[in-house]
């Protein structure tokens, strides 16, 4: 069986807190996750052309695009101090599209995280390259282990339909043939991989390629034929030999013409992630400190979120039923209760559901607490920021 590769996690933890790294696709997910290997070091199908005599060191990196359009590259080991800029480049080199950069310290670590980088619906189809200048040091690929130990992260692109890649620019030359999904797994340890398509044309094969950017390539096996549902495997055990350092396309042709090809696809819609989450406890049960005018309300549970774009949402369950509360922001230094505007009234039930409304405003660097009181002046505090201890 093919599985996901461990290595990822302790990169993850030693680059925090971008611990949201990997998130090497489920079999119906088109993301993009393969190790960063040096320029030079690549061998399978052929050597690149252009890369500089002696690369910058790399103990290890990884590239990720998840689907939502995330875009995550780090790298441990490089050169230090060292500005990377990041570029996507299609399969035969020939045209890129910009991503970012980022700066190593002084052990020559570094990561970069841009959030929905790619917007919903994009369809890209090749490899993240990172360059010092005019260097192309590291690019995506394919590292397998020399000693059957787990070293770099396997190599897990997405197979996107090569007629809807439009990132770094459309493909020429493509079939027709439907793919509702499709992932290439090809493992770090041993050199093993799978090749999986969903939603492909009825009772087909498929030639799989590894693809240079020259136009070299190497002979993967066949998938398929397709079932009724267009689904196929190829698994093939220790289909790399030890020690190879390969990068390039994964390309599956029907009859000599390429139909899909590596890649990711962004069918997710971003959702930006909260910036601040708390719980709400009720003020007259807090102990430590404890706290003055008080409103005696009941809560069973309560709690808020800010999220990125400086919404506020609250959410309380078993309050004073068919009650108006109102949220406010107390800042830190008690300069005086802001008024959010956002109302919560309770059902019969005493549970209310309210916003996100915008509060915060762009470039806002906020420090203070909510509390929810009843809607009108002078009310005193019935909820606030806070966590109980069992």
């Amino acid at each position: 069986m093919v599985r996901q590769s461990r290595w990822q996690w302790p990169l993850a933890l030693i680059l925090a807190p971008l611990t949201l790294w990997i998130a090497p696709g489920t079999a119906g997910a088109q993301t993009f996750s393969a190790p960063l290997v040096q320029c030079k070091s690549v061998t399978e199908p052929a050597a690149i052309a252009g890369c500089p005599a002696t690369n910058d060191p790399l103990k290890g990196g990884i590239a990720t695009i998840n689907d939502m359009g995330d875009v995550t590259v780090g790298v441990l080991g490089a050169a230090t101090n060292t500005t990377y800029t990041i570029t996507f480049v299609s399969g035969d080199g020939s045209t890129s599209s910009s991503l970012g950069s980022f700066k190593t310290d002084n052990k020559g670590d570094g990561a970069f995280r841009h959030d929905a980088y790619f917007k919903f619906g994009t369809v890209g189809g090749g490899n993240v390259v990172l360059s010092n200048g005019a260097n192309e040091e590291f690019i995506t690929g394919i590292a397998i282990s020399s000693n059957g130990l787990e070293s770099a992260a396997d190599f897990q692109p997405g197979l996107v339909r090569c007629a809807d890649v439009q990132v770094p620019a459309s493909l020429s030359g493509c079939g027709s043939d439907p793919l509702t999904s499709g992932r290439v797994d090809v493992e770090n340890e041993d050199g093993s991989f799978s090749i999986r398509v969903y939603g492909a044309k009825p009772s087909q094969s498929y030639s799989a390629i590894l693809r240079a950017q020259s136009g070299a390539s190497t002979s993967l096996g066949t998938v398929g034929p397709t079932d009724r549902h267009g689904y196929a495997k190829l698994i093939v055990t220790s289909g790399f030999a030890a020690g190879t350092i390969g990068s390039g396309s994964i390309v599956l042709q029907n009859g000599g013409t390429d139909e899909f090809v590596s890649g990711f696809k962004v069918n997710q819609k971003f959702v930006p992630p909260p910036v601040a989450v708390s719980n709400l406890v009720r003020c007259a049960d807090v102990t430590d400190p404890v706290l003055s005018t008080c409103g005696s309300d009941p809560l069973d549970s309560g709690g808020y979120e800010v999220n990125a774009t400086g919404g506020v949402s609250v959410k309380i369950t078993g309050a004073a039923p068919s009650t108006n509360y109102e949220l406010w922001f107390r800042p830190l230094d008690n300069s005086g209760d802001k008024d959010t505007g956002l109302a919560i009234p309770t059902n019969s039930s005493g549970n209310a559901v309210a916003g996100p409304k915008t509060f915060f405003t762009s470039g806002t660097v906020a420090a203070g607490t909510f509390v929810v009181k009843q809607q009108g002046s002078g009310q005193p505090d019935q909820f606030v920021a806070g966590y109980l201890v069992h």
